[in-house]
Order: C-alpha cells, then structure tokens, then sequence
C-alpha cells in the first residue's frame, strides 16, 4: 500500500514589510476618519471630551444626528471621537459610531477599494525599482528582517 503524503508545512515571513505597513495605516486612517472623525494617532491619543449637553437624546436620536450630520459632533463634544471617550461614555460612543458607520459606510468602502487597487498597482509597475532598492538600501541597511514589499 502507497504511503500516505503529509501535508506541506508553510512557513510565515517573518519579515517586517514597509508598504505593508503604509497600506494598513490607509485602511486604519480610513477607518477612525469614517467612524470617530479622527485619525489613527488622534483616536489612541486624544483625550476625554465627551460633555453632556442641554439636550437629552435617546440612543435612536444620537443615530439619527451622527446619521444626518456625520461630520458634526462638538455641540456634544464627540469631535474627534477618542479611545478615551468609548470608555468614559460607551452608550453615547456607541451610538455616535454606528450613526457615523451607517453615514460614512459607502465612502469608506469605496476609499478602501481604491487604497487595495492603487496598492497592487504601485507594487506591480514598480516590482524591479523596489527590488533594487530592497537588495541595495533596504537588506544591507536593516537586515533580512525587513523588506520594502
């Protein structure tokens, strides 16, 4: 009876690959900017502003304005949203971030599409710059560890 044939293992890169790491920071930008009204850095970082207003709203009526008004927000002072003001304020974050969600969804799926076809065409047009500057800048430089695509 023919032996049996074991699987092939793969191997992950353990590589740091720089543009990788500039196409997730267009996607995370793109993320925090639809959803919190902030950057990467301005979500992390920013502090707690989250004040209560004169005004009382339900969960439905905090959607409802971050629906119309996606990019308003300092009369409740949730501009920019922050990591700080989710867990000062879960219930009014969460409502203001689905009512941003629901308003924002469509361009950010198309701004998404757009970085993941403007990302595979620059690595293919430019595959052999790229590889001359990781084989002569890049390796000799910061090692094997990283690479550039």
């Amino acid at each position: 009876m023919a032996r049996r044939r074991k699987a092939t293992k793969r191997r992950r890169s353990r590589s740091f690959s720089i543009l990788g790491a500039v196409e997730s920071y267009a996607y995370a930008s793109i993320m925090t900017q639809g959803l919190f009204d902030a950057s990467p850095v301005q979500f992390l970082t920013g502090s707690d502003n989250v004040t209560e207003s004169g005004l009382a709203l339900t969960p439905e009526q905090t959607q409802n304005y971050f629906l119309n008004n996606p990019t308003l927000g300092a009369t409740y002072g949730a501009n920019p949203l922050s990591l700080a003001d989710i867990v000062g304020n879960p219930g009014f974050a969460a409502n203001a971030i689905i009512g941003r969600g629901r308003a924002n969804a469509l361009g950010m799926a198309m701004q998404a599409a757009t970085v993941s076809v403007s990302m595979r065409l620059f690595k293919r047009l430019l595959r052999r710059p790229l590889a001359n500057i990781q084989r002569n800048l890049i390796k000799p430089a910061l090692g094997a560890g990283v690479r550039l695509a």
